[in-house]
């Protein structure tokens, strides 16, 4: 058993992190996402019955879920939101429900360094694959064209996003790319000069703006001017191949239209605005009212939190990242994996300013893992304090 779930875990991950949006693997009219999410719940429920009892961080966020998923479905119902759409803003969030069965399997800090190792292997695959493409495009080994109409029928139209037509292309799944970059920074590994260029080359032709300036960002503030001081030459000259690449190629590549994308969000920011009233800036409208622009979920992750769940939605999201943040200080140990688990979060949730990832699958499942695996390095803490201090006594 110990082997399969194990399995079932490693498939987990590598949908997790290569999937995207969860569409590209699908298997009939459900995706393989749904049916893992299903499985593992299933199996670690039976689990949990007869092998050990459900930790408390697990069973007070899952029961909050529950509450939230219940409350908002009743007030979108209350306000006339039709079920369909109901359920295409309560999926999503369900996925929280997957703590359950990563908080089961990451328990020690073998399986932490297990996922640690998943993360940047997966991360330097999809960089290389990506340059790849680009290059063989670039040879003229492979038609636009004919890739494109494969990404949009073969494998998923919501998950790719094409930068006009030259074959520069942004993937949902790049998300984890950047997560991975983040990993690589801050653990250690042979190769890991190399494996940071090779990922930086790919963010810089993926032409995404809010991940270069979300990642730059998040560097800036959560270490500050300081550190340039101390950091090495190979950093440094990293750090000027990201500025002085994305510079050069954001001024001289077609990366599609910039303005209409941005004008979308705007008028997004108008409509919610115009539909706010005493009670939905407090509680929001509830799950399956959109606005006319967007009808279901928008570019702007916090406006649809806002706009569905009021203030009172962005607080408990608030109170969540505080409960993550702890979870990162409670303990010193594994300083490089814990700062690469929190920087990730903390870049899912500054680029969730422009794009929905922190409230969906992508943002959600590194949001579970991280804490997950912080409570598991937390609990290895204690054990190791705890053998400390029987020693001393024995003595």
């Amino acid at each position: 058993m110990r082997i399969l779930l194990k399995i079932i875990f490693v498939i987990t991950l590598l949908e997790l992190f290569l999937g995207g949006g969860g569409r590209v693997f699908e298997i009939g009219a459900a995706t393989l996402r749904i049916f893992l999410f299903f499985l593992n719940i299933t199996i670690v429920l039976v689990l949990y019955m007869y092998h050990k009892r459900i930790p408390k961080y697990v069973l007070l966020l899952s029961s909050a879920v529950l509450a939230i998923l219940i409350s908002y479905t009743l007030l979108g119902w209350l306000n006339g939101a039709a079920f369909a759409l109901i359920v295409e803003d309560v999926k999503p969030l369900s996925y929280f429900f997957s703590i359950l069965f990563f908080s089961y399997y990451i328990d020690s800090e073998q399986r932490v360094q297990l996922v640690v190792s998943m993360i940047k292997k997966t991360s330097v695959f999809m960089a290389i694959g990506y340059i790849g493409i680009q290059t063989l495009f670039f040879l003229g080994k492979l038609d636009f064209l004919s890739f494109y109409q494969y990404a949009n029928t073969q494998l998923s139209p919501s998950d790719f996003i094409f930068r006009g037509t030259g074959g520069l292309f942004f993937y949902k799944g790049f998300l984890y790319m950047i997560v991975g970059l983040i990993f690589w920074i801050h653990t250690r590994s042979k190769r890991k000069g190399l494996a940071i260029l090779i990922i930086m080359v790919a963010m810089i032709l993926t032409g995404t703006r809010g991940f270069i300036l979300m990642f730059g960002f998040l560097y800036a503030l959560f270490y500050g001017i300081p550190l340039l001081l101390k950091l090495n030459v190979k950093i440094l000259l990293l750090a000027a191949v990201l500025i002085f690449g994305s510079i050069y190629f954001f001024g001289n590549f077609e990366l599609g239209d910039k303005e209409l994308s941005d004008s979308i969000r705007i008028q997004q920011l108008i409509q919610v605005a115009e539909r706010i009233s005493p009670i939905s800036f407090f509680i929001g409208h509830g799950f399956g009212i959109g606005v006319p622009v967007r009808e279901v979920h928008m570019e702007i992750g916090y406006l649809e939190v806002f706009h569905k769940q009021g203030v009172f939605g962005l607080s408990l999201w608030a109170l969540f990242f505080i409960i993550l943040y702890n979870a990162y200080i409670k303990d010193k140990n594994f300083p490089g994996i814990r700062r690469a688990f929190f920087l990730g979060s903390l870049f899912v949730i500054l680029l969730s300013l422009t794009n929905p990832f922190f409230n969906n699958p992508i943002g959600i499942s590194l949001f579970l893992i991280a804490l997950a695996s912080m409570m598991a390095l937390n609990k290895t803490g204690k054990k190791t304090a705890a053998d400390l201090v029987k020693l001393a006594s024995s003595r």
